[in-house]
Parts: structure tokens; sequence; C-alpha cells
């Protein structure tokens, strides 16, 4: 392996490690933020996806010094570890760009697929290449590389990321929900994407056969659409949209008898589940249609989830159980991985 290159100038001079251990901060930074924001559906996430930007701007500030660099010191290295090098870089440009893209509704993606699900696809190259690049080569970065000049290249290369962030909010304005998310089909229905988690799949069985429980009880289709009322929600998908609905709703609260449990698992007709605070139950609802009307197979007809202030991941279709379950709500992946 090549050890690290001479230095390179970025408004104050750094040295090659230097920059490798920015941008390492600046990717750890911007995975944790965008992971985060994922997770959460409230208000204050916002900042979460504001810090997520400016560490994504960041890494591009820092791409033409590290490029600079690595054309210096390329011909020196192994072959393989050119080449992967190079994709490296590649990725790390594609993802940040990708991100710039959805961020400004540029290009939203092909079906299905999205900008902002290619970007987080990438993510997951991006970042075991991002560790292999910098522990395997001699004199890695370290604490010491943390001196003035260090943080004064830092804020040089934030500051620089915020006057781009400035200008795209300028530019573009603020056409995006805060966490990120563009509105699409709101009050519409049939405009809504129909999307799914992961491998989750659309069931097809017919509503004379569905069968739900709650608590143990069996609830008829009827009695919720008998029940229902309405209650405007806004979905927030991960895939990078959001859409507001009157959703057609019953309280879960009104469902559950007494109980002394601490967590609800609401499961779907493919298995798929999540774990809600008990406490929770007055801000959950089980949907049956949306503007009055029923809801459709891939919004997940006869019943599904609402959640307010969540994710998407977390509004569950086609529910057919709500358990009492002893275990503590938390104790589950953070996302589903089915």
């Amino acid at each position: 392996m090549a050890a690290y290159g001479p230095e390179m100038r970025f408004g104050t001079r750094l040295t090659a490690r230097q920059i490798d251990l920015l941008l390492a901060v600046a990717a750890t930074v911007a995975v944790g933020t965008g992971l985060a924001s994922w997770a959460v559906g409230t208000g204050w996430g916002r900042w979460l996806t504001v810090t997520h930007a400016l560490a994504g701007l960041t890494l591009l500030v820092l791409a033409p010094a590290k490029l600079r660099g690595s054309v210096r010191t390329g011909l020196k290295r192994r072959r393989t570890t050119r080449w992967l090098s190079m994709l490296l870089g590649a990725l790390v440009v594609a993802t940040v760009v990708l991100g710039v893209l959805h961020a400004t509704g540029l290009w939203h993606g092909v079906g299905y697929w999205s900008a902002l699900w290619t970007h987080v696809l990438l993510v997951a190259f991006v970042v075991p290449l991002l560790v292999w690049h910098i522990v395997s080569r001699p004199g890695r970065p370290g604490i010491a590389d943390l001196d003035r000049r260090a943080f004064i290249g830092g804020a040089i290369a934030m500051a620089a990321a915020g006057a781009a962030y400035w200008i795209q909010q300028l530019v573009v304005g603020d056409n995006r929900r805060f966490t990120g998310s563009h509105e699409i089909g709101s009050f519409t229905p049939a405009e809504m994407p129909t999307t799914m988690w992961l491998n989750d799949r659309s069931p097809r069985v017919a509503v004379s056969d569905w069968e739900l429980t709650v608590a143990g009880e069996p609830v008829q289709l009827q009695t919720l659409h008998d029940r229902a009322t309405s209650l405007t929600a806004d979905l927030d998908c991960t895939g990078g949209w959001w859409s507001r609905q009157s959703w057609d709703a019953v309280p879960l609260a009104e469902l559950l008898p007494a109980i002394d449990a601490p967590t609800l698992e609401v499961t779907s007709l493919t298995g798929y589940s999540r774990l809600f605070p008990a406490r929770d139950a007055a801000n959950l609802y089980l949907a049956v249609g949306y503007g009055g009307e029923p809801l459709r197979r891939g919004h997940g007809a006869p019943v599904r989830l609402v959640a307010p202030g969540r994710r998407g991941f977390w509004w569950v279709k086609w529910v057919t159980r709500i358990d009492v379950v002893s275990r503590p709500w938390w104790l589950q992946l953070p996302f589903p991985a089915e």
C-alpha cells in the first residue's frame, strides 16, 4: 500500500491524512443523521435533515482536494488499490449528487425506485469502502491530525457547504416537508404512490374472508366502517414523498380492553409487524378508507394502521392482528428487516 502523499491546499494547507479525517467525520455525520431522519416523524427532525444536507455538501466540497491528492499518489499504488480508490470517489460523488437531485426535486427516480433509495443503496457500498480506504494505509489519520489547521480547513469546508445549501434553498425554495420528503397526491388517494417496505408484498385475500383480532377478540370490518370518523394525517414515506389524506379511521384505544402490558404488536397478513408503546393507543388508528372511499389494496385494504407523527414504515398495512405483549416496544430493529 502507498503511504499518504504530500500536503494539499484547501483554504489552509492540509495533509492528506487531515483531508481523509475530515472526510471520515463528514461521512459519519451524514450517515448517522440520514438514518436518524428516517426514524423521526416529528418536527424536530428538521435539524437532522439540515445537518445531513450540510454533511453531504461538505463531502462534495472536500472531494476536489481529495481527488488531487489521489491523482498524485495513484500511480504508485497497486492496480487493485487504485481502482478501488477510484470507485470510492465515484460512489461518493454519485451519492451526494443523488441527494441533491432529490432535495431539489430535479429527479425523483424511476417508478418505485426513487432517487432517495438509490442514494441510500450507494451509501451501503460507500461506508465499507471508506473504512477500507482509511485503515488500510500506513500512517492513517489519528487524534494528532486534529490540529488548528484541520479545524480551520473543516470550518472552511462547512462554510462553503452552508453557502451551497443556502443558495439551494433560495433557488428551489422550501418545497419539502421537514423530513425532506416531497408532497404527492394530498387529498387525492388515487395519486398517492403505492410503495412497500423492502420485500413486503400486497396480499390477495377477499374482504369477506378477512379476519381481524384485537387483543385476542375478533373485530368485524363492518364494525370499523360503522364507527369510523374522519382523521387528517400525513403519511411520510422513507422513499422521499409524503401525502396528506382524510382517513376514515377508528382510534385503537376504543377497541382495546383495559390492559396492563407495556406493548402492542401490530401484525400484517404478510407477517410484517411493529411494536408500539401501549400508552400510544390513543394516537393509533385503524383505517378502512380515505376521502370517503375504501382503501385500495396497495394502500393496505381492507384495514391498515394510521400512526400520525411516525414515518411510513410504522403504518402497518393489511392488519390482521393487534396483540398485547409483555416485551418492551423498543426491543426491535429500528428499521424492519423483512
